[in-house]
């Protein structure tokens, strides 16, 4: 047998495994002779691990771009959208995205966290030298990553 060689226990990864099959939680449970509530709690889990892989992933991407752009706490969308494009063309890179995208991309981002064209959290660009943008959100967990 393969070695897992992911952050996920091999518990989280059959139980993962099986929800995808369409498995319910109480037939994982009556498989494995556990609890729903076990089986809940070991599947919450590892969509959080998930979660918290992909957030580190999109900051070591964010590290290695060659601009990044802090953006603060009550900017406008407006404003931000703009920083994106004067910074790039200051590096002779071509943004992929139109305006509409990145305010779409900003928006899945943040979630809530916007109200009219006003961001309500601290949020971190990044342009990567092919002209991709990068969104991280700066919430209260992942604030350390976005502060110079």
């Amino acid at each position: 047998m393969k070695k897992n060689n992911t952050i996920l226990t091999d518990k989280q990864i059959k139980i993962l495994r099986l929800r995808k099959d369409g498995l319910s939680q109480t037939e994982i449970a009556k498989m494995l002779k556990t609890t729903k509530q076990n089986v809940s709690s070991i599947e919450r889990g590892a969509w959080q691990k998930i979660e918290r892989a992909k957030n580190t992933l999109l900051f070591v991407k964010i590290l290695e771009a060659p601009i990044v752009i802090t953006m603060e706490k009550n900017s406008i969308i407006g404003d931000v959208i703009k920083k994106i494009y004067e910074e790039a063309d200051k590096n002779d890179i071509h943004v992929l995205y139109d305006e509409i995208s990145l305010i779409t991309m900003i928006k899945e981002s943040i979630g809530e966290r916007i109200q009219h064209r006003k961001i309500l959290t601290d949020l971190t660009v990044g342009i990567t030298d092919t002209g991709d943008v990068l969104i991280f959100n700066c919430n209260k967990i992942n604030k350390e990553f976005c502060k110079d």
